[in-house]
């Protein structure tokens, strides 16, 4: 999939979005922030990505970053400073990551395609729209559902925040018949690990819906009761951190 065009589509309806705004609306799905907060974190993290492959270094986040009004021109700057990086850089082109792991440029590219559409699908919240304020594509929400087990969950494991995983899961797409199943490895930490793939595949409970469903879900973007869920393992596994 190419990550970078849907990319710039995403920053584009935030950009509207956050231009229609006036800064202090409330954002339900992150609580405690206001779309000033959501266009300075957003805006924050294009500039750390962008930092990061320019320089090929592994780098913190900003600690303190100063926007200019108004809001939308600001976060437009960051995005086209972000996306004019990913020209510069060749998607093969070694560059460090958090997840140590695929440790290319191309890492980037996928995890800010998703880090504005979940974004951007919140703005859309914050001014009433609901989640159809930005139609997520499906086969994107299936990479982004790909995205949050094999980089999030690790991560979050990582991080003393397992997911609750115990036994095998499988997760359906009922609109992309993508599927995919998360198990624990073998290591101390239980981490969780896609499994095996595939329908004819055993698991103790199943989570279907369509690919967007289960991306906005695991996101906690929408309630998970918007999902089917078959088997108490898979109510505890919405039920507990999914993504950060």
């Amino acid at each position: 999939m190419d990550h970078v065009v849907p990319l710039g589509a995403a920053m584009s309806r935030f950009t509207e979005l956050t231009d229609a705004a006036y800064g202090e609306e409330p954002v339900p799905s992150c609580p405690g922030w206001t779309i000033r907060d959501l266009v300075e974190h957003l805006g924050t993290v294009h500039r750390w990505a962008g930092a990061i492959l320019l320089s090929g270094q592994r780098l913190p986040k900003p600690a303190v970053v100063r926007m200019t009004e108004p809001l939308s021109e600001w976060y437009a700057a960051t995005a086209s400073a972000l996306l004019s990086v990913m020209q510069a850089v060749g998607p093969d082109e070694p560059t460090p990551n958090f997840s140590l792991a695929h440790e290319t440029a191309a890492f980037w590219a996928r995890r800010q395609m998703h880090e504005t559409t979940v974004h951007t699908v919140d703005a859309a919240l914050a001014l009433g729209l609901g989640v159809e304020g930005w139609p997520v594509d499906p086969a994107l929400a299936a990479d982004g559902v790909d995205e949050v087990l094999s980089v999030f969950f690790p991560r979050l494991t990582a991080r003393g925040e397992r997911p609750d995983v115990n036994g095998r899961v499988r997760l359906r797409a009922t609109d992309t018949d993508d599927t995919w199943i998360i198990a624990e490895a073998g290591d101390a930490m239980r981490t969780p690990v896609q499994a095996f793939a595939g329908d004819t595949a055993n698991a103790d409970a199943e989570i279907s819906g369509t690919a967007v469903q289960l991306y906005l879900a695991l996101w906690k973007r929408i309630d998970a009761d918007e999902l089917t869920v078959d088997g108490d393992a898979g109510h505890a596994l919405l039920a507990g951190p999914t993504s950060t």
